[in-house]
């Protein structure tokens, strides 16, 4: 019989930091007749028990228990926030820890025979709040506000109140220690629970950080995120580099060359396509407008945070004027933010020769050097694709004009592609009822593939995101598209799903995925 101290967490109370400590010392805890259990197999468990899968958990906490038995040491250390259940924030659950009694009793009695003791330690709740609040900040897109956030749970609610019947079933088998934001406390809290004294053997080791929020002004811009967000599932692109306090390399003074504009379109004797070649010469009009962008030193962050009224009225007068397109971007862009209309507005000047071509181009450029991680996430992916489209057109750079052309048609392909499939009545997520193609090839020379039998899809993605690399600024705005992409239902998630139901593993094939992961199940 070993004695076994489950240690509960609770999340945000530095169990990661104690786990890491913990495996650090897994050398000097085992000369001092203690294993620290923290492998897949005690994760899997924890990730059952907050799913509320209990018999399954109960299974695989038994597994657990003869592993325990057939250590030669006396003490074993179990550590997983998740045995307590799931984190707030991470389903829509609003109650905090329901079955946390019901997760103890099923861990006591999954390890017998061994004298088993649980260890939660207990941090104030405001503040625990405050940080579960954090980690849902950096993670997920539900809630923007702290009072918000507090609200959607149970209220009013103590600790006191929630450990009072894992108190009454475990009695002194509960221990509950005050949470220290310094993580040397908490291992040598549990330390103190071993059967053998081991603390002078691990001073050299602690020499893991306190835990530490992010910055107010880092969760001022999380916060827009959420609140704004346009497509959820890729915000956590501009979140993660966001808390890593990235920016942009910009393109040197001394570098930028612009492309004429209008751009030049000789007349050839010879022209393969004469009529397309004369819708290409007018393809920028040239209008007569009027002045409404803002100064070229403008301050834009005020722009970030003031948010377009939901009342906007569409107006169906001519777009040729400038103060009419004004009010259309308006209504389109309702509920965005202000910045988010100047970029369309800059976007709408660039796509005219007017007098203010070198103003807007200004001005476009500076939302994208100065607020691009703060806007990608923002704008729908019809702005995104302007926004690409106008890098082409005016790149500071040939990398921003590259990326921004092959962007441009990266996702026009996608488009037209994915309109065809709905005009013939295909579901976008169906998958293929053959692996090969069914008709015959009226384009000579270029070849069909079969589902699986070509690097085709991920070839392209490969070198789409090659070319988004070769700039930080329009290059971020690429990426952003490509995981959309990735996110959602079209011709890459078909082949790939197609390929996965069906079973297709083609020799020399077998890795070729659209974006080089199997997707899941």
């Amino acid at each position: 019989m070993k004695n076994v101290i489950v240690h509960l967490g609770p999340h945000k109370t530095g169990s990661t930091s104690i786990q890491k400590c913990l495996t650090e010392s897994s050398t000097d805890l085992v000369s001092g007749g203690i294993s620290f259990l923290h492998d897949s197999e005690t994760l899997e468990a924890a990730t059952l028990l907050s799913r509320e899968l209990f018999d399954e958990a109960e299974e695989k906490m038994s597994k657990l228990s003869i592993a325990i038995s057939n250590l030669k040491v006396d003490t074993v250390i179990l550590s997983q926030e998740d045995f307590s259940g799931n984190l707030i924030g991470r389903t829509n659950k609003r109650r905090i820890y329901p079955k946390l009694t019901k997760n103890m009793r099923i861990i006591s009695r999954s390890l017998r025979p061994h004298n088993v003791r649980f260890v939660f330690f207990e941090r104030e709740e405001s503040e625990w709040m405050r940080s579960c609040y954090h980690q849902h900040l950096k993670y997920r897109t539900k809630f923007s506000s702290l009072p918000e956030f507090k609200e959607h749970f149970e209220s009013p609610w103590n600790w006191t109140q929630k450990l009072e019947r894992a108190h009454h079933v475990f009695g002194e088998k509960l221990i509950v220690f005050p949470y220290s934001a310094t993580p040397k406390d908490g291992v040598n809290a549990l330390l103190s629970l071993a059967t053998t004294s081991t603390s002078g053997k691990l001073e050299h080791l602690f020499s893991f950080q306190e835990n530490i929020s992010p910055k107010r002004d880092v969760i001022e811009k999380l916060e827009r995120v959420n609140r704004l967000t346009e497509f959820p599932a890729t915000a956590w692109l501009a979140k993660k580099m966001l808390l890593d306090e990235w920016a942009p390399k910009r393109v040197p003074d001394s570098e930028i060359c612009y492309s004429i504009w209008p751009p030049e379109v000789e007349q050839k004797q010879s022209v393969a396509l004469p009529n397309l070649m004369e819708r290409t010469r007018h393809r920028v009009p040239t209008h007569q407008v009027s002045d409404l962008l803002p100064e070229l030193d403008v301050d834009l962050l005020p722009m970030l945070t003031t948010i377009l009224p939901n009342d906007e009225f569409l107006t169906d007068a001519s777009r040729q004027q400038m103060e009419n397109q004004s009010k259309i971007l308006r209504y389109h862009l309702r509920g965005k933010s202000e910045l988010s209309y100047l970029n369309g507005l800059t976007i709408s000047y660039l796509r005219r020769d007017t007098k203010y071509t070198d103003k807007a181009r200004h001005l476009f450029h500076r939302i994208w050097d100065e607020h691009g991680l703060s806007m990608i996430n923002e704008l729908s992916t019809r702005w995104l694709i302007s926004s690409l489209q106008t890098f082409f057109d005016h790149g500071k750079s040939e990398s921003q004009r590259l990326i921004g052309s092959a962007a441009y048609f990266y996702a026009n392909m996608i488009k037209i592609y994915e309109s065809e499939r709905s005009i013939e009545g295909s579901q976008p997520d169906a998958v293929y009822e053959s692996e090969t193609p069914q008709t015959s090839n009226m384009f000579r020379g270029l070849d069909r593939f079969s589902v699986g039998g070509s690097d085709l899809m991920l070839n392209t993605n490969a070198l789409a995101l090659e070319i988004a690399a070769k700039d930080d600024v329009a290059g971020l705005v690429f990426q952003e598209f490509m995981l959309r992409v990735k996110s959602s239902k079209n011709v890459f998630s078909r082949q790939d799903t197609t390929r996965l139901e069906l079973g297709v593993a083609k020799e020399g094939f077998i890795d070729t995925w659209s974006f080089f992961e199997e997707p899941e199940k």
